[in-house]
């Protein structure tokens, strides 16, 4: 039924494209180079006549050539297409549809017209990125079922695992990358990763800089209180023989949220300074500044039951066999049970334990999607700075040397009062140099053109990780979400002084990557296009755990070791804009903690970095000069998943299909279509901490919300289930089978006073559930989103709906909690913001 729903909706696109007209072909020598009448509204544009042999978009002499596009700068205005090459993202400056790899770019026109602000909302605008919740925080995004790195300026960035929102308004683009990242952006996971490219004063390559002081200041308010300002301006500076510009972007946040008790906030100052002085040498730089209050992590919902998702019944009553008898409005280290709340089968079955049974207040109610697991001592507060250098040489010849810099750090302090604290502090430091160029040996029987990029880096990381979880205090399903925090519900923490909490597991690692790297682009006769990649790369890493109670190998741990990663990759230009192509890789990559941090157990039995690979076919397109893109993509991929609790890294496969389409219908409408069907499997026995519902064990929740129910393996469940399941595979249901998205946007011709525009779509998530045997299960959903804008003048004033039909839906955790906590959805929300450009 799922796979019948994504081909209906391809058909949908398919119809869609049948029913407006495309435009009518006309060539060179009919049109005399002008664009030519029809006597009717279809649109007209003009392609040169390729010379038998020649294949689409390149000449017989191998040289690229530029398609005449008469009308696809003037359709194209949601910015869906890529407006030039660059060769941050692959290495190489080439095209991403003339790319053997599967992504997407998403410009910032794209962004607003689309309405996304967050990395969830992405799922939009590009398939495979469906992102599970990790307790509501939108920080990192999922690519093909896993979680994915996130890099600035082509740099990873400090891990942020639902530590703080990543912002998405200062950047001109956000890159897809399914799969590893390539070479030149260094060693890291299959999946895939999202790069954030800061906004600059450059203009294009073709187009040079600003000219003249430009920008804008916006004011956004919307639903639960809204509220959102931000300034941008471009400054074009010259000095000497040097043009260029800086560019300042600054936002400010202070909202409500759809959820009760969540109110956040967050400031942020971008400064980007682009410079060419014009005797071959230019120089970027730039640095971003963030501080965020409030983003705080909630669970949402707990006490899960099938009744709970299907018909909003809720299971109420409270334990009244602890107390907070200091009367300091939480429960302190010494008013917990001897061995904490956790219960681990098959331990204690037959011990009576007064605190984990429900004793007064014992019903049903219904619960709102608003309130979750809050309490007012729940906070996280964050701060990171950014920089990045980029000094670059470029040759008479076109080839380039380049020096690049890179700056990265994190602090950030939280609390959840279900128990869980946590401190870090983190930095990370990049040094890259590389060359790249072309040529083009003259061969006699066949053209030929070689791109390459060789460099080499060096990367230092630094990470201090503070966390409590181990005293066994944990325990999520003894809150009553009807009643509230209460003190015997809530926990304290090493923040509170004389509350005898301390810091169970103490991290101090620090890691270093040196690395060499080479890429290698080859087009022979314009019948092929083969690019090879590699690198090598040196780790050392050392670490530290200074916990009370950290279940970690003792003392100062060391290692080191050499990891050699490639990819092969190879393109087939065909008629009518087809382009098969196939890709392999091979990678290496470091087990990182939720810091960046290397655990010393992992280093210690040499499980600290890991291997993965991946096979993808795929085709892209481009039809009509670029009026109709798009790809189909099918993958295979081993990497690994790190548990941060148990320290064990777990293998995993997932495969599945893409599909991505951009079709400029009219001068005035577009459409978009974005699609995967996926499936990633845990393989073997998952050697993961974890938690269950008391009802997996085939137990009454009545007697046991009060305390927690957790296996440190999951081999540990076949004594109770019977299920040998857990020994085999376990699929991850947490992440639905299919996603899709089909996409409108209408916008008018410019008149004097300015125009006026509209989008709308459809997101289809399929159902998704928990990693137990028999899981609660959550619906498939729809979410429809809106927007429509009136720009006049100097001034915008545009209008978002996300959720138009005020659809019920759930998101489940994807970590240790995935199977006895949910997010609800987010209900109808709406944003209007006005712009004033100058």
């Amino acid at each position: 039924m799922r796979r019948k729903l994504l081909l209906s909706s391809v058909s949908m696109m398919v119809l869609m494209v049948g029913a407006t007209a495309l435009p009518r072909v006309v060539h060179a020598q009919e049109a005399s180079g002008e664009t030519a009448a029809t006597g009717d509204d279809t649109p007209v544009m003009t392609l040169s006549t390729t010379p038998s042999g020649e294949t689409d978009g390149e000449t017989a002499d191998g040289k690229k050539k530029t398609a005449e596009m008469v009308v696809i700068s003037e359709r194209d205005k949601a910015g869906l297409l890529e407006q030039q090459p660059s060769d941050l993202l692959f290495g190489i400056d080439k095209p991403l549809l003339e790319t053997a790899r599967s992504a997407t770019f998403v410009s910032d026109d794209t962004l607003d017209a689309y309405g996304v602000t967050t990395v969830n909302d992405l799922a939009s605008v590009s398939p495979g990125t469906f992102t599970a919740s990790f307790y509501g925080v939108e920080g990192a995004v999922n690519v093909r079922g896993l979680l994915a790195e996130t890099y600035f300026h082509g740099f990873k960035r400090i891990e942020n695992r639902g530590t703080y929102q990543t912002p998405l308004g200062s950047t001109s683009r956000v890159d897809i990358l399914r799969g590893p990242p390539t070479a030149n952006f260094g060693p890291g996971k299959v999946g895939g990763s999202m790069n954030l490219e800061p906004k600059t004063a450059k203009i294009s390559e073709e187009a040079g800089y600003l000219t003249e002081l430009t920008g804008e200041v916006s004011g956004t308010f919307g639903s639960y209180d809204k509220k959102n300002g931000s300034f941008q301006a471009g400054i074009p500076m010259s000095f000497g023989n040097t043009d260029g510009g800086i560019y300042v972007y600054g936002e400010i946040e202070d909202s409500g949220s759809f959820y009760n008790g969540i109110d956040p906030e967050h400031q942020l100052l971008q400064l980007t300074g682009d410079f060419d002085m014009n005797n071959g040498w230019s120089f970027k730089m730039g640095g971003m500044f963030y501080h965020s209050d409030g983003y705080v992590q909630t669970p949402g919902w707990n006490r899960l039951t099938q009744d709970l998702i299907d018909n909003g019944t809720y299971t109420t009553g409270q334990n009244t066999g602890l107390t907070d008898s200091n009367g300091n409005g939480y429960l302190d280290a010494g008013e917990l049970p001897a061995g904490g709340l956790g219960y681990y089968p098959p331990y204690y079955f037959g011990v009576a334990q007064v605190y984990r049974q429900l004793d007064t207040g014992v019903g049903t109610t219904h619960l709102s999607p608003h309130d979750v697991y809050i309490s007012d001592r729940d906070f996280s507060e964050t701060y990171t700075v950014t920089l990045f250098g980029d000094l670059v040489h470029k040759y008479d010849d076109g080839s380039q040397l380049k020096f690049q810099l890179f700056f990265d750090s994190l602090g950030n302090e939280r609390f959840v009062s279900y128990g869980f604290p946590a401190d870090y502090e983190a930095y990370t430091g990049e040094a890259r140099v590389s060359y790249s160029g072309s040529f083009a040996p003259d061969l006699a029987f066949v053209p030929f053109t070689l791109d390459y990029n060789v460099g080499v880096s060096n990367r230092y990381y630094s990470a201090i990780k503070k966390e409590s979880y181990n005293y066994g205090g944990i325990a999520l399903d003894r809150r009553d979400l009807s009643v509230g925090a209460t003190p015997t519900d809530t926990l304290g923490s090493p923040f509170d002084a004389g509350s005898g909490y301390g810091w169970d597991n103490n991290v101090e690692s620090t890691w270093n990557d040196a690395g060499i790297y080479a890429m290698l682009d080859s087009n022979l006769g314009n019948a092929i296009d083969i690019t090879l990649t590699g690198r090598y790369d040196w780790y050392a890493a050392e670490s530290v755990d200074r916990g009370t109670l950290c279940y970690c190998t003792p003392g100062h741990q060391y290692n080191d070791d050499g990891k050699f990663t490639y990819s092969a990759m190879a393109m087939v230009p065909l008629p009518y804009g087809f382009r098969p192509y196939v890709t392999y890789a091979k990678t290496s990559a470091i087990e990182f903690g939720q810091v960046g941090d290397v655990a010393p157990s992992n280093l210690a039995n040499g499980s600290w970095l890991s291997d993965g690979d991946l096979t993808e076919v795929g085709i892209k397109l481009e039809a009509f000069d670029g009026i109709l893109t798009g790809s189909v993509a099918a993958y295979r991929q081993h990497r690994t998943i790190f548990d941060t609790v148990s320290g064990s890294v777990d293998k995993t496969e997932g495969k599945g299909v893409e599909l991505e389409m951009r079709y400029l219908a009219t001068d005035n409408l577009s459409f978009t279509f974005a699609g995967n069907a996926q499936q990633t499997k845990i393989l073997g026995s998952y050697n993961a901490f974890y938690y269950f519902r008391p009802e997996d064990f085939g137990l009454d929740p009545i007697d046991y919300y009060g305390g927690a129910l957790a296996v440190y393996d999951f081999s540990d469940m076949a004594g109770f289930t019977g299920n040998s399941y857990y020994a085999g595979e376990i699929e991850d249901r947490r992440i639905p089978e299919i996603v899709a998205s089909l996409f409108a946007t209408y916008t008018t011709d410019q008149y004097s006073w300015g125009q006026l525009g509209a989008t709308a779509g459809v997101k289809y998530v399929s159902e998704t559930a928990g990693l137990s045997a028999n899981p609660v299960h959550y619906p498939d959903y729809y979410l429809v989103q809106a927007s429509a804008f009136a720009d006049f003048y100097d001034w915008k004033v545009q209008l978002n709906v996300n959720n138009l039909f005020d659809e019920e839906y759930f998101t489940p955790l994807q970590d240790l909690y995935g199977d006895i906590a949910a997010l609800p959805g987010k209900g109808r929300e709406w944003r209007v913001t006005a712009t004033y450009r100058f």
